[in-house]
């Protein structure tokens, strides 16, 4: 089945506009030129055979299309998956997905999550393994670990303390789609627990980025908004002001430096001059005349 769904695909493959849909993802992973219709439709003609296999079998075949370079087949592996009942073995072989690089951009990754880890995640104790994707080096589990999260936060069903150990972890890294993954968390989390929200944005405003922010307070009034808008310029007016700040008081003490070592050479000077012999002292003599006769002058 797995190279009768690829053949599928290629049969209807549009290499012109693969170009394109690879373009517009910059060129992280090619495509076949299908768009989503196609692809729904390559994965009907198959729906009924891959009902009757056992999860094990269907992540088999998910497995290997997620293991392939182009994006169709990983859409449909997400597609296939999403059929399987993920418990907590099943969904820790799914993190080789992310080490071993075949999820690798945002489109992947956000699709894992809608299809796969937000039915994993709504047990509270699954939850929890969310934490430690968050502090893994892979940005894609970073993200995940939050995005996973979005379309059931603002519904109460999840333990809103562990959310923003989750966000926490997340939003000290400044990589985009770490921001952004996590402010669109937060966004969600605001319409549960808007208090808590702003409280986490006031604790942590340093870390986020304008555009990490603008997600977060999306869906705030108008005021909580600007609120929130000031508070980040504020924060990074202050620490510009405050490396202007180190910058002057560095160059404060290496002028202070310079003036130190400056007076303690005249010091060595001066007393070098005592003790020089009188032959020295006659070949310097000559520059003060000098100096006494220009003044005359």
């Amino acid at each position: 089945m797995k190279q009768a769904i690829q053949k599928a695909m290629i049969e209807i493959a549009n290499p012109k506009k693969g170009k394109e849909l690879s373009a517009y993802m910059k060129n992280v992973l090619p495509f076949r030129g299908l768009q989503q219709p196609e692809i729904t439709k390559v994965f009907n003609s198959f729906k009924d055979e891959i009902k009757e296999l056992e999860d094990d079998q269907k992540y088999e075949i998910a497995d290997f299309l997620m293991r392939q370079e182009y994006g169709e087949d990983k859409k449909i592996a997400l597609m296939i998956a999403e059929k399987i009942k993920f418990n907590f073995q099943r969904i820790k072989l799914t993190e080789k997905w992310f080490v071993d690089g075949h999820i690798k951009e945002w489109a992947t990754a956000d699709t894992y999550c809608g299809r796969v880890l937000k039915k994993f995640v709504i047990d509270k104790e699954n939850a929890k393994l969310m934490l430690d994707w968050a502090k893994q080096e892979n940005l894609w589990m970073r993200r995940s670990s939050c995005v996973g999260f979005v379309t059931l936060a603002r519904k109460k069903v999840c333990d809103m303390n562990l959310l923003f150990e989750i966000c926490q972890e997340n939003i000290v890294h400044q990589e985009r789609f770490n921001q952004l993954g996590t402010g669109w968390l937060l966004r969600e989390m605001s319409l549960a627990d808007l208090k808590g929200v702003i409280e986490f944005i006031e604790k942590n405003i340093k870390y986020f980025s304008s555009e990490g922010l603008r997600y977060a307070y999306e869906k705030m009034k108008q005021n909580d908004q600007n609120y929130l808008k000031n508070l980040l310029k504020k924060t990074n007016s202050k620490g510009n002001n405050q490396q202007d700040d180190d910058d002057d008081d560095e160059e404060e003490e290496k002028e202070k430096g310079q003036k130190q070592k400056k007076q303690k050479l005249k010091k060595n000077d001066s007393e070098e001059e005592e003790e020089e012999s009188e032959e020295e002292f006659k070949i310097k003599k000559p520059k003060r005349q000098s100096r006494q006769y220009k003044r005359k002058l």
